[in-house]
C-alpha cells in the first residue's frame, strides 16, 4: 500500500471469528483496562492500556406511581416537576430522576398526570433496594435496571491519551478524559476525519495551523 501501514484486524462476531486488512484503522472504544478487549500486537513501541477509570452508574427504569410526599408534595397532583436534580449529598442515594417519554410519539399521545402511573428513570451509583423503590414511589408495576460504565473519574494529574497511536492508526475516545458527552465525541469523530483524510493526502498545511484560533473566532 505505497510503503503505508497495513493493518491486519481481528474480531469476532456473532458469526463467528475473522479478520480483515485495512490501510486506516480508527479505535472508537476507551483504551482502558475497565473497558477495553483490545490488543495491539507487534507494535513498535508498544501500545499499552491507559491509566484510569470511569464512573460506574446504574439507570432503573421503573413503571409505577410516584412518591410526591417524599419529595415535599402530599398531593401528588400539584407535583410540578418532570425531572429531579440532586446535589452531592452523602445519604442520598439516587443522583437523578426523570419522567421518559416514548421514542415515537403519536399524535394522540400525553404526558402521565403524576397522580398517575408513569415511566420514570432514576440514575444511581448503586442498584436501588426495595426499601429504596418503595421511598421513591408509591407503588410500581416493573423495574428494569441497567449498570454501565458512564464516564471518567477526572483527575487533573492525568495526561491525555494521544489522538494518534501510530501510522494511520487514530484513536477518538481520549477526548472524553476532557469532558464526556456526546456533543464531544462527535467532535472529535469530525477532527479525527480530517486529520486522517489529510494525512493521507498529504495537505499537512493544514495540520496544527498556526493562525487556526484567529481563523475560529473569527470566521463569523
Amino acid at each position: 500500500s505505497e510503503g503505508r501501514a497495513l493493518y491486519q484486524v481481528h474480531y469476532e462476531s456473532s458469526e463467528g471469528q475473522g479478520s480483515a486488512f485495512y490501510d486506516m484503522v480508527v479505535v472508537t472504544t476507551p483504551l482502558h483496562p475497565s473497558r477495553s478487549n483490545f490488543t495491539f500486537e507487534n507494535f513498535e513501541p508498544p501500545i499499552a492500556d491507559f491509566p484510569g477509570a470511569f464512573q460506574p452508574s446504574v439507570t432503573s427504569v421503573v413503571h409505577g406511581y410516584l412518591n410526591s410526599s417524599y419529595f415535599g408534595f402530599p398531593d401528588p397532583k400539584l407535583f410540578p416537576f418532570t425531572s429531579i436534580l440532586t446535589t452531592d449529598t452523602p445519604d442520598l442515594f439516587f443522583n437523578a430522576m426523570d419522567n421518559i417519554c416514548p421514542v415515537n410519539i403519536s399524535a394522540t399521545f400525553r404526558r402521565k398526570q403524576p397522580q398517575e402511573a408513569a415511566v420514570w428513570r432514576v440514575l444511581s451509583q448503586q442498584p436501588l433496594d426495595k426499601h429504596q423503590l418503595k421511598t421513591l414511589f408509591r407503588s410500581y408495576y416493573s423495574v428494569q435496571v441497567t449498570e454501565w460504565q458512564t464516564y471518567p473519574r477526572y483527575d487533573a494529574a492525568k495526561s491525555l491519551p494521544p489522538i494518534v497511536l501510530h501510522e494511520n492508526l487514530f484513536y477518538l475516545s481520549g477526548v472524553e478524559w476532557v469532558a464526556s458527552s456526546m456533543e464531544m465525541i462527535a467532535v472529535a469523530a469530525k477532527n479525527v476525519a480530517l486529520l486522517a483524510y489529510n494525512r493521507w493526502h498529504q495537505d499537512l498545511e493544514k495540520i496544527d495551523q498556526k493562525d487556526l484560533m484567529h481563523k475560529v473566532k473569527t470566521e463569523l
